[in-house]
């Protein structure tokens, strides 16, 4: 099972926004916990089982009462937003670096900084 991350914002029945951090296995939604009213969980998972082009997705569980019967659930990619019992969940995943970006390269030393400067300090016992 692949691991949680990201953001999870939720839009409630009242407009109420809030943003739920999103790590680790699987993630509870409870009133006490986050303040959205009734029960839910949220977990990620592969999409393409077995392919090595696998896109994950969430998949949401959720229902505001608190009978397990009436929860509804479904599949959220990234950047999507899904409504389950008049609540909307939108996955917004971490950002990573485009291949363009450039990382920038160490300078090379001061030509006027003395040379025993230039190398770690000998520690006691170890550099012999």
């Amino acid at each position: 099972m692949p691991r949680l991350s990201g953001t999870l914002h939720i839009r409630d029945v009242t407009g109420h926004e809030l943003v739920v951090p999103l790590r680790g296995r699987a993630s509870l939604l409870t009133t006490g916990g986050t303040g959205l009213r009734g029960y839910g969980e949220v977990w990620a998972v592969h999409t393409t089982a077995g392919s090595p082009t696998a896109e994950t997705r969430l998949m949401i569980v959720y229902g505001r009462g608190d009978v397990e019967g009436e929860r509804m659930s479904g599949l959220c990619a990234a950047g999507e937003t899904i409504e389950l019992d008049g609540v909307r969940f939108t996955w917004r995943a971490p950002s990573l670096p485009s291949a363009s970006t450039r990382v920038p390269q160490p300078r090379p030393p001061a030509g006027n900084v003395p040379r025993h400067l230039e190398r770690p300090a000998r520690r006691a016992g170890v550099d012999r």
